[in-house]
C-alpha cells in the first residue's frame, strides 16, 4: 500500500505541474514566420573535450573516454548549471520547493529504477566531477547536499514526470531524392520564476570508448535520452503518450531515456528497432511513452514508433504506399493503434491535424516534396511557449547527417520564452561535433 500510495501522490504532484490546458496551440494568433535554415558558414574546429564550447552560436559539451570519465567531466565541467537545473526545475518546480514531495520521490526512484553498470558508473564519475569543480552543492530546500540519488531522479525523469513534443518523418515521394526526413520539437513544462530549463539547454557530444559517438539534445547532468542521433545514423525519440501511467509490473524498471541511450550507443540501423523492441518488453515501464525510432532506411525501415504503457506494447503502421498513402507519419503525444481505449488528448490531436495539413500541403503543391525549409515551418507551426515550452528542435537527414538545430531562449529585455523553433537554426554536420577518430 505504502508503495501504491507513494505513486499517486506523485503522479497527482506531477499532473498538477504538468497542465496540459497549458499546452493548447494558439489557433487565434498571427503565427510567426521562421527564418530558413542557414546557411553552413566555413567549419570551425571540433569542440574540444570537457569543455563548454560556442559551435556556431549551439552550446555544445564534447565527453570522451569510459562512462566514469565521460560523467566527470561533464561534472566538473557544467557542475552550477547542474545543481542550478536540479535545484530550480526538479525541486522547486516540480516539487513545489517541499522537502517531502521530492524525498518521496527520489525513495520511489531508488526502489524503482534499475541502472545499468556503465551509466551508474557516469553518475558516479558525474557527482565525483561536481565535487571537483569545488562549489557549493548544498540544496537549499532539500537541507542536504545533492548526492547521488537526485542524478539519477534527474536522468529518469520520464519514470515520474511527462514529456510532450511533436514530430514527422517523410521518405520516399515525399522528399527529395527519396531520402529520409526527420523533424522534432521537444516540449517541455518549465519553471515559471527562473525559466532555467529554458536557458540551460545545450548539446551533449558523446565519444565512448567502447560504443558509438551520439549526440544528445538535452540540458545539464542528463546522461539519457529524449533526443539523440548516433554517428551510424540512428535518431530515438520520446513522446509522452496517453496511455496507462503511473502503474506497472512490480520489479526494477529501465526508464525510456536511459533505453534510448543504450539504442543509440549500441545499435545499428538494421538492429535498432528489434533491440528497442526487446528492451521496451522487458522495462516494466511506469508510464506512457511512443519511442520513435529514425534510420537512414536501406536493409531498415525509415522510421518504427512503440507505443509502449504499462499495459501494452503495441506499433505504428507505417503508410501502405500501394494503396495510395503518402510515406510520411506524424507524431505526438496520442496512441493511433488504440484510439479507442484511451481518450485522446486535445492539444495532441490538434499538433497532429496542423502537422498532417502543413506537409500535406508541401506535397500538393510547388517541386510536391517536403524539402528542410518546410520541414522547420512545420515545427514553427506547432511551437510552444506557454506553460509548456519547446525547448529543442530538430531537422535531420539520416543519411546526410545533415541538421539543423535550435534552442529555446528568454528574451534578456522582456523575459519571454523564446520557442525554439521562433529561432533561426544552426546548419550543421554530425562529424564536425568531433575530432578524428
Amino acid at each position: 500500500m505504502r508503495r501504491v500510495r507513494a505513486i499517486e501522490i506523485a503522479v497527482a504532484v506531477l499532473l498538477t505541474a504538468f497542465e496540459w490546458t497549458g499546452c493548447s496551440v494558439a489557433l487565434d494568433r498571427a503565427p510567426l514566420r521562421s527564418a530558413p535554415p542557414s546557411a553552413a558558414p566555413a567549419t570551425p574546429p571540433a569542440p574540444p573535450v570537457g569543455q563548454l564550447a560556442d559551435f556556431r552560436g549551439l552550446p555544445v559539451l564534447r565527453l570522451a573516454g569510459s562512462p566514469r570519465d565521460m560523467g566527470f567531466q561533464h561534472g566538473r565541467e557544467l557542475a552550477a548549471r547542474i545543481k542550478e537545473g536540479f535545484e530550480e526545475f526538479v525541486v522547486n518546480h516540480r516539487c513545489h520547493g517541499i522537502r517531502a514531495r521530492y524525498e518521496l520521490i527520489a525513495r520511489r526512484v531508488d526502489e524503482e529504477v534499475e541502472l545499468p553498470e556503465g551509466l551508474r558508473a557516469e553518475l558516479d564519475g558525474m557527482l565525483e566531477g561536481m565535487k571537483a569543480a569545488g562549489i557549493d552543492l548544498t540544496v537549499a530546500a532539500l537541507r542536504r547536499e545533492l548526492k547521488l540519488v537526485d542524478l539519477v531522479v534527474l536522468n529518469s525523469i520520464d519514470h515520474w514526470g511527462l514529456i510532450g513534443c511533436s514530430g514527422f518523418t517523410a521518405w520516399g515521394r515525399c522528399t527529395k531524392d527519396g531520402e529520409i526526413l526527420c523533424a522534432r520539437n521537444f516540449d517541455f513544462d518549465v519553471d515559471q520564476k527562473s525559466s532555467a530549463i529554458v536557458r540551460l539547454g545545450l548539446l551533449l557530444a558523446f565519444e565512448p570508448k567502447d560504443g558509438q559517438r551520439f549526440v544528445s539534445f538535452g540540458f545539464p547532468g542528463m546522461v539519457g535520452a529524449v533526443s539523440a542521433i548516433s554517428e551510424e545514423g540512428v535518431g530515438v525519440f520520446l513522446h509522452v503518450g496517453n496511455g496507462g501511467f503511473g502503474g506497472g509490473e512490480e520489479g526494477r524498471s529501465l526508464p525510456p531515456t536511459l533505453l534510448a541511450r543504450q539504442v543509440v550507443e549500441e545499435c545499428a540501423p538494421e538492429s535498432a528497432a528489434a533491440r528497442a523492441r526487446e528492451l521496451l518488453a522487458g522495462a516494466r515501464l511506469r508510464n506512457s511513452f511512443l519511442f520513435r525510432i529514425v534510420t537512414p532506411g536501406g536493409e531498415s525501415p525509415p522510421t518504427t514508433v512503440f507505443e509502449a504503457d504499462p499495459g501494452e506494447l503495441s506499433e505504428q503502421r507505417l503508410p501502405d504506399e500501394s494503396k495510395g498513402e503518402p510515406p510520411f507519419l506524424v507524431t505526438t503525444n496520442h496512441y493511433l493503434t488504440r484510439g479507442a481505449q484511451f481518450a485522446v488528448i486535445p492539444d495532441s490531436k490538434v499538433r497532429w491535424c496542423n502537422l498532417d495539413e502543413c506537409e500535406r500541403k508541401c506535397l500538393g503543391e510547388g517541386d510536391r516534396v517536403i524539402d528542410p525549409d518546410e520541414a522547420w515551418k512545420g515545427l514553427d507551426l506547432v511551437a510552444q511557449e506557454r506553460g509548456v515550452v519547446t525547448l529543442h528542435s530538430l531537422v535531420w537527414r539520416p543519411r546526410s547527417q545533415e541538421l539543423w538545430v535550435s534552442f529555446a531562449a528568454v528574451d534578456p529585455q522582456s523575459g519571454r520564452r523564446i520557442a525554439a523553433p521562433r529561432r533561426t537554426p544552426v546548419k550543421l554536420k554530425f562529424g564536425e561535433l568531433f575530432g578524428a577518430r
